[in-house]
């Protein structure tokens, strides 16, 4: 893809249904991690799945690891999804940003003010100035 997308018409109801339905959706490795976490959100606001070829690749953070390296990392994968990143300044509702964890770098939503990422327990939400960079969706 690497490219601004087409969203459907009614994607502001399709990414808050979808933020809802996660909210409490633990963590895992290759199912519902922030990497696949974006890209689901991406494919609901879309009806595109930007993570098809990563999908089965990995179920554990050894292999996490081994994809991530082989992607670029996060912002890797991000820009190979949307192209080149964008200062966060630019971002509207619906578009991926990198943030900082206790884990490590994540890829999150922009939600407006708020940020949402997937954690352990479910989605974590932080302020919008935790960007550090970001791609149009």
């Amino acid at each position: 893809m690497g490219a601004l997308m087409h969203r459907l018409e009614d994607w502001p109801t399709r990414l808050a249904e979808f933020i809802e339905a996660r909210r409490e959706r633990a963590f895992s490795w290759g199912d519902s991690d922030c990497c696949l976490f974006v890209c689901d959100a991406i494919e609901e606001m879309t009806g595109a799945d930007p993570g098809a070829r990563w999908r089965g690749l990995y179920a554990s953070e050894k292999g996490a690891r081994r994809v991530l390296r082989d992607n670029g990392g996060v912002a890797g994968i991000a820009t190979l999804v949307l192209g080149a990143a964008v200062p966060p300044a630019l971002t509207r509702r619906g578009d991926v940003v990198l943030i900082d964890t206790p884990q490590g770098e994540a890829l999150a939503l922009c939600l407006g003010a708020l940020i949402a990422g997937q954690g352990s327990e479910g989605i974590e939400f932080y302020p919008m100035t935790a960007a550090k960079a970001a791609w149009k969706t």
